[in-house]
């Protein structure tokens, strides 16, 4: 069985690669622009694990952890970022992240990672 991950961001560069990485290891992958997006999407499919940056337009990704944590719903999310501040891991972490990583980021441990957490998920 295929994990399926959400990614979310609104880089389009960044937001093809990640799929094409994640795809090429064997995740079944969606794809959203801004949290309001990935919202609707969770509210329709379930998901092993979800990535997610955190400065976006629209609904950003500590609105998005938020509205995760109110629904109910308990999927491990790691966040992405490229603001390197205290105070955006904290916020992250307070609304429910299991990790944050700082961009430029090791390709390999997020996939490292990934593969922890959803090991994890499943004890």
């Amino acid at each position: 069985m295929k994990h399926k991950v959400l990614l979310v961001d609104d880089n389009e560069l960044e937001l093809f690669a990640l799929r094409e990485l994640f795809e090429a290891e064997g995740y079944e992958v969606d794809t959203a622009e801004n949290g309001l997006f990935a919202r609707e999407m969770v509210k329709e499919k379930e998901y092993d694990i979800i990535i997610t940056d955190l400065v976006m337009p629209v609904s950003d990704g500590i609105q998005f952890l938020y509205s995760l944590g109110t629904s109910g719903r308990e999927i491990p999310v790691i966040v992405l970022t490229g603001f390197n501040r205290i105070d955006n891991m904290l916020n992250a972490f307070q609304m429910g992240a299991v990790d944050v990583l700082y961009k430029p980021y090791d390709i390999s441990q997020l996939l490292e990672l990934c593969a922890k957490v959803l090991k994890k998920k499943q004890l």
